[in-house]
């Protein structure tokens, strides 16, 4: 596949997550007309157990199996009756478990949500070698309408549950029918079709893969529920309120753009993983882009945050616009080297995920530890502070597997931050901070990093035509 497939690919997942946030923004005020505040916590209580049960069952085979021929059906199949049997033992521990859940709660409702949400888990596990059939075949315009299909039902599911005055269970519905619909589509338009075929040792390469993964998973998802549970514990909702408004705008740049690209990137890296020049030059292409998108981007928004917060969140947010600067250097480079885990996991690297994961834990452990009582700046700017030195750390590591060097790698950042902290000089020096200027400031702000990401692009050209001759040869 071609370097112009894989742009097309980022776009259509990257639209999956567009379309998710204005149907969110258009479906949560009416549901909130609805619903109470007390369906939407026995729903937010439920929730979180049903998911962390799905991220164990997932155990990474659908991953796995991205980087395996369709020649091997041994592996494939055998993969999908473990996925289907994992999953419907999880369903069946919940069901058990639920009336567990109703009583350490001491709240009943949560027995009966609790079963009922049971069966998406089942419903997400067959689904996911299927829809690693898909991921492999770089169908990726099946997978965007299949995802927006499925949201687009669900909301409907749950405003007509809510006008009908079902309470909580339209937030229960809502979740059956995601998975209900994902799960008829992806049966449907996959090529997959599961046969009597089971072989463990066959998959289990497979299996250690997958419980590598799911290590780097659990150990993320706990790594980043540190700080919100140190904050609210000392300080109290409001604080954690801040300063999580400040990590949903700095993580949009993963969200909107470097999640979607890995998700695409994957099967491309994995079919090309035993050639170490295209995977360099990949790689190092895709990395001069993000930073020339990314960098100017982070950096303008971060010196315009204060308008920029007040403009869109009002100004009771206030306080999150310093928190942003705080973890703003940290938030520009992580969607530009988060694509160092799409090239570990393609060439089975799964174990130095996990290593430096537990890594990182660690260190932003220790981090927090020091800086939680000096408040939530300090543990702003402390987060920065591991994860920009962890960055050092993990790319000394991971860039020998690709036979990149560091110097070469840094290189690719030169042009991007030189020109990055030049806009924000100019923006400091042509900005007036009033409140009747804070749309200018704003357009200024957008107008630099437009600039600053055309002329970073200019001054690169040469070395993006090579690597994008030598890297459109991917097949």
């Amino acid at each position: 596949m071609s370097i112009k497939h894989i742009a097309k690919g980022t776009a259509l997942i990257g639209f999956i997550n567009v379309v998710r946030i204005l149907i969110q923004l258009f479906s949560v005020p009416v549901l909130a007309r609805f619903l109470s505040p007390v369906d939407y916590g026995l729903a937010a209580m439920t929730m979180p157990i049903i998911l962390f049960v799905m991220m164990l069952a997932d155990a990474g085979l659908g991953t796995s199996l991205v980087r395996t021929a369709k020649t091997d059906a041994t592996a494939w199949h055998t993969c999908f009756w473990l996925s289907v049997g994992l999953g419907t033992v999880c369903a069946f521990v919940i069901i058990l478990l639920s009336p567990a859940v109703g009583y350490i709660f001491n709240e009943p409702r949560l027995t009966s949500l609790t079963l009922a949400l049971a069966v998406i888990i089942p419903l997400q596990t067959i689904t996911l070698v299927p829809g690693a059939a898909l991921q492999q075949q770089g169908r990726f315009g099946v997978i965007a309408s299949t995802e927006i299909a499925a949201i687009c039902a669900s909301i409907g599911a749950a405003l007509v549950c809510a006008i009908a005055g079902l309470g909580v269970w339209a937030l229960i519905w809502q979740q059956v029918v995601l998975y209900a619909v994902r799960f008829t589509f992806t049966l449907t338009r996959s090529t997959f079709r599961p046969r009597l075929i089971f072989d463990l040792h066959d998959a289990w390469g497979h299996v250690i893969f997958g419980r590598n993964l799911l290590g780097v998973t659990l150990i993320s998802s706990a790594s980043r529920s540190l700080e919100n549970l140190a904050i609210g514990k000392i300080y109290g909702p409001g604080p954690v309120g801040i300063y999580s408004m400040a990590f949903q705008f700095a993580r949009l740049p993963s969200m909107l753009v470097t999640g979607p690209l890995q998700y695409v990137l994957y099967p491309y890296v994995a079919a090309i993983r035993e050639d170490k020049a295209k995977l360099t030059a990949l790689f190092l292409l895709l990395t001069r882009v993000l930073a020339i998108g990314c960098l100017p981007a982070m950096g303008l928004v971060a010196i315009a945050s204060e308008p920029i917060f007040h403009l869109l969140l009002s100004k009771k947010w206030a306080e999150a616009a310093p928190i942003f600067v705080l973890i703003a250097p940290a938030a520009a480079l992580q969607p530009v080297t988060g694509i160092l885990g799409t090239f570990l996991m393609a060439l089975g690297r799964t174990d130095v995920q996990m290593r430096l994961a537990l890594q990182f834990a660690a260190v932003w452990l220790v981090g927090l530890m020091l800086s939680v009582w000096f408040g939530i700046e300090a543990v702003a700017a402390a987060y920065s502070g591991c994860a920009l030195l962890f960055s050092f750390w993990s790319m000394r590591v991971i860039l020998p597997l690709l036979d990149c060097s560091f110097a070469v790698y840094a290189r690719v950042f030169l042009w991007p931050m030189t020109l990055t902290a030049s806009a924000v000089l100019v923006y400091r020096v042509v900005s007036v901070a009033a409140p009747d200027r804070e749309v200018i400031n704003v357009c200024l702000a957008f107008t630099l990093a437009l600039i600053t990401s055309a002329i970073a692009l200019a001054a690169q050209r040469r070395d993006l035509a090579t690597a994008l001759s030598f890297s459109s040869a991917v097949e």
